[in-house]
């Protein structure tokens, strides 16, 4: 157990909702308020294609849920999951066009956690984000 798990309080798993929509709209709020320095302009044009690039895994893992990308490296838990990297994908580019440090940090921690296994993100679908649908059959009501 490293120092992070034993001194704070991290959760093991983040709902779609919380990671993709929640705790975005919370770090770009807070670094309106502050001070905190703005990525280049000229990072734009790589945030629009990660953005791009996000957009259209996303709607790649949406026609086709069960497919995985074939990839072994350093993020191959993320890339198991299409969806959860189209996320990420597009996190990464937001946070380029908007020029946004702390959400490109955000970003980029939540793909090292849930590359090396340390939290679990919940993959993205549409039922989900929109409300449509409860992800896990066992927590419906009725």
């Amino acid at each position: 157990m490293d120092w992070f798990q034993e001194h704070l309080a991290l959760p093991k798993h983040l709902s779609s909702r919380l990671w993709l929509i929640t705790l975005p709209s919370a770090v770009v709020s807070f670094e309106k308020r502050s001070d905190m320095p703005k990525l280049p302009k000229a990072g734009r044009v790589l945030g629009v294609a990660l953005a791009g690039a996000g957009i259209a895994l996303g709607f790649m893992a949406l026609r086709r849920p069960d497919t995985t990308l074939a990839y072994d490296g350093p993020l191959a838990p993320v890339a198991k999951k299409p969806a959860t990297a189209a996320g990420l994908l597009g996190l990464g580019g937001v946070a380029f066009v908007t020029r946004s440090t702390f959400l490109l940090l955000y970003a980029l921690g939540l793909a090292y956690a849930a590359g090396t296994e340390r939290m679990s993100l919940e993959e993205p679908s549409s039922g989900t984000l929109l409300g449509g649908r409860v992800a896990d059959p066992s927590r419906a009501s009725g």
